[in-house]
């Protein structure tokens, strides 16, 4: 479980965020949603201990963090499943193997980064997040850039990997649609100095419906609660 208490932080005399708390549970994804520029990216930094709070503190990230970051990252030099492999220490083929298959890169196991598309690169980067083998996967606006259709196809794609190897997933997006595909719950910032307005529970991934009432009215108060 990861436990984040009364976090605050400023840039500068710039307050960025205030007191905000929340739990993720085990094998539940979470999607954080806010207007641009609310510092959500800055909760997820201090979450991975790549920034110090001004107040507040984080519980259960004291372990191993998968993240994946907006831009993929991956080494130019090293081929597909060079890239992945390289964040364990010892080598599990059949599991390499398996992931590649799971997130649709098969036949491009040998290829290097500048052989790949962008879609295929930010494939590679969640397949490599998940092989890390950490309790908590942060994900930071993963598939920004990419078109609405194959937006969705890879946001189908990661729920495959996910359901196969369940995680706590903290997700960041401005996408409120990608959020309602899939999280377990929303959470919804303020502008700065960001605090957490209102949570949402979705209905469970098998029961649910992009197009029904409780969706669209879920969808509507996100807006409103951004717009203001």
């Amino acid at each position: 479980m990861l436990i984040v208490k009364d976090i605050s932080q400023n840039f500068g005399e710039l307050p960025v965020l205030k007191n905000i708390s929340f739990q993720v549970e085990d094998n539940e994804i979470v999607a954080v949603l806010g207007p641009s520029g609310c510092g959500k990216s800055t909760l997820l930094n201090i979450i991975a201990g790549l920034q110090k709070p001004k107040a507040g503190f984080v519980a259960g990230a004291d372990h191993a963090i998968s993240f994946v970051f907006q831009d993929d990252r991956l080494l130019p030099w090293r081929t597909v499943w060079q890239n992945i492999s390289l964040v364990n220490d010892q080598e599990n083929k059949e599991e390499i193997r398996n992931l590649i298959h799971d997130v649709g890169l098969e036949n491009f196991e040998q290829y290097k980064p500048c052989q790949l598309s962008g879609g295929m690169k930010k494939r590679c980067g969640i397949a490599r997040a998940f092989y890390y083998k950490s309790e908590i996967l942060l994900m930071d606006e993963p598939f920004q850039g990419l078109d609405y259709c194959l937006r969705h196809e890879m946001l189908n794609m990661l729920l495959r990997v996910w359901n196969a190897r369940k995680q706590a997933v903290l997700f960041i997006t401005h996408e409120i649609d990608e959020a309602i595909i899939v999280a377990n719950r929303i959470l919804v910032l303020s502008g700065r100095p960001s605090k957490l307005v209102k949570q949402f529970i979705l209905p469970p991934q098998g029961e649910r419906n992009a197009k029904s009432n409780q969706l669209n009215e879920i969808r509507q108060e996100i807006i409103s609660i951004i717009m203001e």
